[in-house]
């Protein structure tokens, strides 16, 4: 057996010559079908676009691969060391289709290129969909411009494989202390690690005020877990790829887990053109790839797993079906329902020193503005997370161009952070209503450095989270008050929406005439493919979506291996 690859740009048994199936990304969704399925005996090849950061990821001998990230602000942040470059990589934005065509070549929520994925960026922050989210649309009822449907599952089927996430990647976390938070099976893995002081700040305002504040459930370990040592509270989770591995990312947890089966390939530098469909168009028969030499080739497999994102998979189908609908679009639902949080932020300004760079990003949060469905009293929001602001050079860039100062006064910034040091930010996740008009296509102008059709986003806010921004801002506002803020104000929103939530795009329902997947994540139109990323989201709930992707992803791939009783592939 061939592993660890001694191979350029391939990890995991390099002897592997025939495939069961195919995952198409490295990250959340598709780290967490890799494990199912390879622990289960299937040989997988798993093609990722992005390069591999991670040495020794494969290597049994190895305990600790250590990876080769740091806490560089200049590297991850501005120099595209994981982001995708906008000049290879751009995508189009307009807020209708009345806008016309307005080429935006710049950042409009793409992730990182990498193997694990975005979240080996994420400060893996991991709560839980409350069961009433999954039939939201019989909460709800009709919502005008608003496409709401219920889950084809409910959160009670898909609560084990909740627990499976957990308890492979780590989750510290305190059980109850959310009087919101939805029954569970098992306890958290560990205990939350130490609060940072921002955030008990914060927590004394909410309480103050009458809330609930809670440790935030991260996939950070607080303790040793699994070979990961703890982490260290260094300041760098959110944006960041983690240096010691204390941060559960796909990479060193699911992915990890399925390369040293020895049923895993991963192939790096790889970037998926398009599915090649037999005569039929209902089976697709191999995939074509670019490779890291430029060369164009194929692979076969009897599944294939779209695990891209939410806009790269359903950009997928649409350019494997040139001058048609889309592959596996009779719907017309591809690209559709396309989704991002919508984020309230409210930023509060304290005359001492409270120290936000020291500790993970977010430690606590609330989930009081995630509203009551059909409470017109209170609107849908979303969880509130306590944070702060890490990035040193950003923060007296920023300062310095609001002072109009340069030269010797950015350093002097840089060294007093009398910004970032002062500064603690809210941030509220919102329920984002899932709207027909709101979709990706193709840009018919704007390609990439391979010569593809970028993907178009079209979206615009609805008067739902509009309105639920206008309740909350303020109350947000009073309790930054209360935590002993000198001053506060709500951020502008982000046009384009960056919050990196991608939901939406290849929804999941049991009528394939308005879903794209079934309840499994299969394709209606296609009987060998699956989706196992967010595209598969009905709709956005208001928490954070990483844990239910791979909870989701878990599932399908539990169903490819075991038919109708995917539960039986866990392992928890």
């Amino acid at each position: 057996m061939g592993l660890p690859s001694r191979e350029p740009n391939v990890l995991g048994n390099t002897s592997l010559a025939s495939f069961d199936a195919i995952i198409i990304g490295s990250g959340a969704g598709g780290s967490a079908a890799a494990y199912v399925l390879a622990t289960h005996g299937k040989k997988v090849l798993v093609l990722e676009t992005g390069n591999n950061y991670f040495p020794g990821l494969d290597d049994p001998a190895n305990d600790q691969p250590v990876p080769l990230f740091s806490n560089d602000e200049l590297k991850l942040s501005q120099r595209f060391f994981i982001a995708p470059d906008p000049l290879l990589h751009p995508r189009s934005f307009r807020q209708s289709e009345a806008d016309g065509v307005r080429s935006l070549v710049g950042d409009v929520n793409g992730l990182p290129k990498t193997v694990g994925g975005a979240a080996v960026h994420a400060d893996m922050k991991y709560p839980r969909f409350p069961d009433w989210d999954f039939r939201l649309r019989s909460e709800l009822g009709d919502v005008a411009g608003a496409n709401f449907a219920d889950w084809p599952l409910t959160y009670d089927e898909l609560e084990p494989f909740y627990t499976e996430v957990e308890q492979v990647v780590g989750v510290q976390g305190l059980d109850g202390s959310d009087p919101f938070a939805p029954k569970r099976s098992r306890p958290y893995a560990m205990p939350p690690g130490a609060p940072m002081y921002a955030a008990l700040l914060a927590s004394k305002g909410a309480a103050t005020a009458g809330y609930h504040p809670f440790p935030y459930p991260t996939a950070v370990n607080s303790r040793p877990y699994r070979g990961r040592p703890p982490c260290v509270d260094c300041g760098f989770c959110s944006g960041y790829g983690c240096p010691n591995n204390s941060k559960g990312s796909p990479a060193v947890t699911f992915l990890r887990d399925a390369l040293l089966t020895g049923n895993c390939q991963v192939r790096y530098n790889a970037t998926v053109t398009r599915l090649i469909p037999d005569g039929t168009r209902t089976f697709v028969a191999a995939v074509e790839y670019i490779d890291a030499t430029g060369e164009k080739l194929q692979a076969k497999a009897d599944a294939f797993i779209l695990a891209a994102s939410p806009i790269e998979s359903a950009r997928l189908c649409l350019l494997s079906d040139p001058g048609g609908p889309g592959l596996g679009n009779s719907s017309g639902a591809v690209g559709r329902n396309l989704m991002f949080h919508f984020q309230t932020i409210c930023v509060g300004f304290f005359k001492q020193r409270i120290h936000g760079h020291r500790g993970r990003s977010v430690t606590h949060g609330m989930s009081d503005f995630r509203g009551v469905p059909g409470d017109a009293n209170r609107p849908l929001g979303g969880i509130i997370e306590f944070g702060t602001a890490s990035e040193l050079i950003a923060e007296a860039k920023q300062a310095a161009f609001s002072l109009g100062a340069r030269g010797e006064t950015f350093v002097t910034l840089m060294k007093d952070s009398p910004f970032r040091d002062r500064i603690l930010a809210l941030t509220m996740q919102a329920e984002d209503a899932p709207q027909l008009t709101n979709y990706i296509d193709l840009d018919p102008e704007v390609r990439d450095v391979h010569g593809l059709h970028v993907a178009r986003i079209t979206y615009k806010n609805h008067a739902m989270e509009l309105a639920s921004r206008d309740f909350y801002g303020p109350k947000m506002v009073d309790m930054l008050g209360l935590a002993g803020a000198q001053f506060s104000f709500i951020a502008p929103m982000d046009v384009p929406p960056a919050s990196k939530h991608i939901m939406g795009t290849m929804r999941m329902g049991s009528d394939p005439s308005s879903s794209v997947c079934d309840a499994y994540g299969k394709l209606h139109d296609l009987d060998n493919v699956y989706c196992a990323d967010g595209g598969v989201f009905v709709t956005s709930s208001g928490y954070n979506p990483t844990l239910t992707i791979q909870a989701l992803a878990l599932r399908t791939a539990g169903n490819v291996v075991f038919p109708g009783s995917p539960e039986r592939a866990l392992h928890a």
